[in-house]
């Protein structure tokens, strides 16, 4: 395995990029370390939230919202989302810096809050850089540019964004790859490629 190879999935919302990235990492589960979003909703189907999960975990990306879940990183309140960054910088970046015997990292997703969070930032690129591989998924311009539209943020996170996804392309050993439904046969294959060759 080249130093640094990585795979990454890209696109718009709703187009099933953690599914299939989830159905193809299935075999390998055990060998895998990092973390995926998990999305929170509450009896209604509406989102109340985002938590920071560990790849040990089972890989449910919605779940109902309730008392006692921990490394919630995004809640709605009556003011609106709230972030709480103290999760990246402490789970976060122990979930990417503790891998041990773990021959991939998942990162699902990258992009949002935790643009802003230089302490946590420096674990991905480490690991993006490092010996191991690393596969997930990096939020799209789109989807950042909805999201702050909906919950507000800081402006600089789309430059941040930008930069995250130029250092994955400039390496000639990563694919960055935009996922639609359409072509999801021909991405599931690129992944498996990308598995059975690397791991």
């Amino acid at each position: 395995m080249k130093q640094g190879k990585s795979l990454f999935l890209t696109g718009d919302s709703g187009e099933g990029k953690t599914t299939l990235l989830f159905q193809c990492l299935n075999p390998y589960r055990a060998v895998t370390g990092g973390f995926f979003s998990q999305r929170l909703v509450n009896e209604s189907g509406d989102t109340v939230g985002f938590r920071l999960a560990s790849a040990k975990e089972e890989w449910e990306p919605k779940v109902c919202y309730e008392d006692g879940l921990t490394n919630i990183f995004l809640r709605r309140t009556i003011e609106g989302m709230v972030s709480y960054p103290e999760v990246f910088l402490k789970e976060g970046r122990k979930l990417l810096t503790s891998h041990g015997d773990h021959k991939l990292i998942l990162m699902d997703e990258i992009g949002g809050v935790e643009l802003l969070i230089p302490g946590f930032m420096e674990a991905v690129y480490a690991c993006i850089n490092g010996p191991k591989p690393c596969i997930g998924v990096i939020k799209s311009r789109n989807n950042l540019a909805m999201m702050m539209a909906r919950n507000g943020g800081n402006s600089s996170a789309s430059h941040l964004r930008d930069e995250l996804e130029e250092s994955v392309k400039i390496s000639p050993y990563n694919q960055l790859l935009t996922h639609h439904r359409k072509d999801e046969e021909a991405v599931r294959e690129k992944i498996l490629k990308y598995l059975r060759e690397g791991i």
